[in-house]
């Protein structure tokens, strides 16, 4: 129910409040100024246009605190303020993400506390903390008092490599909309106007049958010394994605039955991933015979843990083979597209890919296979395959089609 704003109507509405009912009373001297008035009492708020057109609502205070005459006064000056650009909602968060912002943390400790508090549960989290802190080493001193979404902002612009660039905002940004979320406040709602100039493209590359001739011999021979090129190679002959390759362990690894179980993947879900005969030749190479400890990884550092920099060894790899502008996902979907010209069905190469759905969205509620025997058959024919692109035998002849 909404009433004329006057005295009298204000000292009317408070005493029915008591019961339940609410009034918005509007005051007809000042356009835009009107009085809530409910059980807990009556609140000052102003609503009109900002300098970009939106319809806003700005609180000014509670009644009987703020008399109708003051009401009237500062609704008058911030409806000038906001139609001259001014935002007070998103300034007066910002003051109490500055008082909140743990004395002298910098942006260095708030993407350490991100680690500890979610970044621990993540796979991805030792990836996306070292782009993040690559990207934004010269502001990782900065206190969070001081820091400025501008600050930030040119960082990005001015970085060298969009791509490389985008990819560290992006690892920022869930650190960023952790800080500003409600209660936490750390930084100001402001900062998660950081954007990112470079388009985040989709990539639909896949490497020609000359390019796999001239790549494979290169992986192959340097698969012996050069523990990036062997576990490139396992990319394509497993269809897994990088990020698993380079977390594989020894446990995982069954060379009796021919399997690689990995028990959780992207899609929340375990798969076993049926090895080629070539497969478990190059993971025999890795281990020489010799018993491995289970919880050491297959493709690892001289120095022990996980592979890294393996950009590096992809540029290393292309200059080898004089080819370009491929990535390791773009060997996966190379092997994935090779599966289609053998006249693999679509199910089964999505099985071999470990994507969540494999069938249309009602099949898969019902028809939970995964097609295990298929793909290992499919994966033993891509592997002979690129054995005979490698060796010259560039022809792809399909396959009879395969039921499931």
């Amino acid at each position: 129910m909404r009433s004329v704003l006057t005295p009298t109507a204000i000292a009317a509405a408070l005493k029915t409040a008591a019961s339940g009912s609410r009034r918005v009373l509007n005051d007809p001297t000042c356009p835009g100024l009107h009085l809530r008035v409910g059980p807990r009492g009556g609140v000052w708020a102003w609503l009109g246009r900002d300098a970009h057109g939106r319809v806003r609502r700005f609180g000014l205070g509670r009644h009987p605190h703020i008399g109708l005459a003051e009401a009237r006064r500062r609704a008058r000056a911030l409806a000038d303020e906001v139609r001259r650009g001014a935002d007070p909602v998103a300034e007066a968060r910002a003051r109490r993400a500055l008082q909140n912002a743990p004395s002298g943390h910098t942006l260095g400790d708030l993407i350490s506390l991100y680690g500890k508090q979610v970044g621990a549960a993540k796979k991805s989290w030792p990836s996306t903390e070292r782009a993040a802190r690559h990207l934004f080493r010269p502001h990782l001193q900065v206190p969070l008092a001081n820091l400025t979404l501008g600050m930030l902002q040119m960082t990005i612009d001015e970085y060298p490599k969009p791509k490389a660039a985008r990819f560290g905002y992006e690892c920022l940004r869930a650190v960023l909309r952790w800080a500003a979320a409600p209660g936490r406040a750390y930084i100001a709602p402001a900062m998660l106007g950081l954007t990112s100039s470079a388009p985040k493209g989709k990539r639909d590359r896949v490497l020609t049958r000359d390019e796999l001739a001239a790549l494979l011999p290169v992986l192959h021979d340097r698969g012996a010394h050069d523990v990036h090129a062997a576990a490139h190679e396992f990319v394509l002959l497993t269809l897994a994605r990088r990020s698993e390759v380079a977390a594989a362990r020894w446990a995982a690894i069954d060379l009796e039955a021919g399997t690689w179980t990995l028990p959780a993947t992207k899609n929340g879900k375990p798969h076993v991933v049926p090895l080629s005969r070539q497969a478990m030749g190059l993971l025999r190479a890795r281990n020489g015979g010799v018993a491995r400890d289970p919880g050491a990884h297959v493709f690892t550092r001289p120095e022990g843990g996980p592979l890294i920099s393996w950009q590096s060894a992809t540029r290393r790899f292309q200059a080898a083979s004089h080819t370009s502008d491929w990535t390791r996902h773009d060997l996966r979907r190379t092997g994935a597209t090779l599966l289609g010209e053998l006249g693999v069905l679509p199910d089964i190469v999505e099985a071999a890919l470990n994507h969540i759905t494999i069938h249309s969205q009602i099949a898969s509620i019902y028809n939970k296979s995964r097609y295990r025997p298929q793909v290992r058959e499919a994966l033993q024919k891509l592997a002979d395959v690129l054995d005979g692109t490698e060796q010259g035998g560039a022809e792809i002849v399909p396959l009879p089609v395969t039921t499931a």
